[in-house]
């Protein structure tokens, strides 16, 4: 019998690519898709994961309870960098290796966006675009709510992959650059001509902040009143990383009396938000906000990383290591 491998994104098409059964024809593995249109429900996966040899794995959740009951699987190949929706520990123990993309597109891409929200929330572009299409053209009295990014101070969160382009697009524009991460980078300080500070620091003295560190028991939550307090009055806040990052109560309450001046996010708490969520349907609300669904990877980009998790997902099946595998102790490495 052949082997089976499903895919859990919501379609072939689009983003991710159509041509995806052909990569695994050859090898003797059947694509099932996601017929839902939505990600799967923990008992939903249990059901579709039962006669399932590998998953390209999206936003479902991989709880102890899914991977127990998943008794062929041989491996979760996540389409994408987070993987706090799977739980490492079970699957190390299952002997299921755990993989994830972290491609040099995809930091590119994500980068990309998070410039692409610091100068819509700075030059106002949702607002102005708006403004004209309403028929206004009232030049004179928009231009004060219009700033430029190169003299400014950007800090990042976490000099990771993304915050590294994030840097490097940084200096581009001219911007004085401050990084705060748990491991000091000083290789990338001088490339980058950047500078390390405490998160206390950063927080103090960044003109836009910008968060690019992955979520963890460590960072969920790790943006709350306090830390929003120490910010300086009308700076921007950035996150295209994981909206359980910030807590979003003092987040809103902190635009909304002016302390801050903006905020763009591409990633909130609740995907979609939903009634209980303060950035639920703002409408002409809190025009300093930009908000973006969470897709970080365009077209290419979403190409690159389903054929890398693909041919990990063939390595496996064929008994070779992945090549970005997060449970190593599988791997002896």
């Amino acid at each position: 019998m052949g082997k089976k491998c499903l895919f859990t994104f919501f379609k072939l098409g689009g983003r991710w690519p159509s041509d995806l059964s052909k990569v695994f024809e050859p090898h003797g593995i059947e694509l099932k898709t996601n017929p839902l249109g939505r990600w799967y429900t923990e008992d939903e996966l249990i059901k579709d994961l039962k006669d399932v040899d590998a998953v390209l794995a999206g936003g479902d959740r991989y709880t102890a309870r899914v991977i127990e009951s998943a008794q062929k699987l041989k491996i979760i190949a996540r389409v994408g960098v987070g993987y706090d929706n799977v739980d490492l520990a079970t699957a190390t123990r299952r002997g299921i290796y755990v993989t994830w993309t972290p491609i040099p597109e995809l930091a590119r891409s994500v980068a990309e966006e998070a410039f692409a929200l610091i100068l819509s929330v700075l030059r106002r572009i949702p607002q102005l675009d708006r403004h004209v299409r309403e028929g206004e053209y009232d030049v004179e009295g928009m231009a004060s709510n219009v700033l430029e990014a190169y003299p400014l101070t950007i800090g990042i969160i976490g000099l990771g992959r993304t915050g590294v382009e994030v840097a490097r697009r940084a200096k581009g524009f001219e911007m004085n650059i401050l990084y705060y991460d748990i491991i000091r980078k000083q290789d990338l300080e001088r490339e980058c001509d950047i500078q390390y500070v405490t998160l206390e620091g950063l927080l103090k003295n960044s003109d836009i902040v910008t968060i690019h560190t992955p979520l963890t028991p460590e960072t969920r939550g790790l943006i709350g009143e306090k830390e929003i307090s120490l910010m300086k009055k009308g700076a921007i806040i950035v996150n295209t990383s994981r909206g359980q990052i910030i807590q979003e109560e003092p987040l809103y309450k902190a635009l909304v009396e002016g302390k801050l001046g903006g905020a763009g996010l591409s990633v909130l708490s609740q995907e979609p938000p939903t009634p209980s969520s303060p950035f639920y349907k703002l409408g002409d609300k809190l025009p300093n906000v930009v908000l973006l669904p969470h897709i970080g990877s365009g077209r290419r980009t979403a190409r690159a990383q389903t054929m890398q998790a693909a041919e990990d997902v063939i390595s496996v099946l064929e008994g070779r290591q992945p090549k970005y595998v997060l449970n190593k102790e599988l791997s002896g490495s």
